[in-house]
């Protein structure tokens, strides 16, 4: 813990069963509560998050001079947290697609894709998105047992899963419309791996987006904040910080 000057801040006890902490907000001064999906980061992360049918996310809370505690548990990869418009913080679930509160209180879902970060602007919420909701994907959900082979006979970065970067092998599993077209990834392709921030107003309910499609590079958006007016996003897949605007352009 550090100052606004970066000198060390003492007395903050730091919890040591955290998998991964995703993100982090200050509740007060002394107080902040951290976001663990329970998934380690590598670079089948998003394979594993999707297909993994234990809820093993969890929130804590940490403090000067007091011992960390869990203030949430049993939640499906949480991978955002913020606090909302009363001062209540709010999570946002990859695997689910939704943005709950502490109490598991689903607020908001159906988003088009699976978040990541979720950040307070001053219209309302920025929600950054690992990729998109792929029909087959959700189709599979129905189907146990193609899903259960499909773990125990291949390696997760070979099961028909979201994908961080949009590369394209033969090795992949792939869907008709995805295969190139005279060389060319066509924008509107189904994709594992894809490009979006939604904004939302203060009931968690899309205004607008900024894409990059299948034919774009800055895919996995991790984190997006407001900055000077316009909404700044991390892509992961093309390793940039991207102004993408306000107002639903395309970066």
């Amino acid at each position: 813990m550090l100052d606004a000057s970066g000198g060390p801040v003492e007395g903050w006890l730091l919890p040591t069963d955290l998998t991964a902490a995703n993100d982090c907000v200050f509740v007060s001064e002394n107080e902040l509560l951290v976001a663990d999906c329970g998934h380690a980061d590598d670079a089948n992360f998003l394979a594993m998050a999707i297909w993994d049918d234990d809820a093993r996310g969890k929130i804590v809370a940490i403090g000067r001079g007091i011992e960390p505690r869990t203030v949430a548990t049993g939640l499906n990869c949480p991978m955002g947290i913020c606090l909302d418009a009363a001062g209540r913080p709010v999570a946002s679930l990859l695997e689910r697609a939704s943005i709950v509160d502490l109490d598991g209180r689903t607020l908001q879902a159906g988003y088009p894709a699976y978040p990541g970060r979720l950040r307070r602007t001053s219209k309302g919420y920025a929600l950054a998105c690992l990729s998109r909701r792929d029909p087959l994907i959700e189709f599979l959900r129905h189907e146990p047992e193609f899903v259960a082979e499909m773990k125990a006979g291949l390696e997760p970065r070979h099961w028909i899963a979201p994908r961080i970067s949009p590369e394209f092998s033969a090795e992949f599993p792939i869907e008709l419309g995805a295969t190139r077209l005279f060389g060319e990834i066509k924008p509107w392709a189904p994709s594992f791996s894809y490009g979006l921030v939604i904004e939302t107003d203060e009931r968690f309910l899309p205004v607008g987006s900024a894409h990059s499609r299948a034919n774009g590079l800055r895919h996995a958006i991790s984190d997006v904040v407001e900055w000077k007016g316009n909404l700044v996003a991390v892509s992961r897949a093309s390793g940039e910080i991207v102004n993408v605007g306000h107002g639903g352009t395309q970066p």
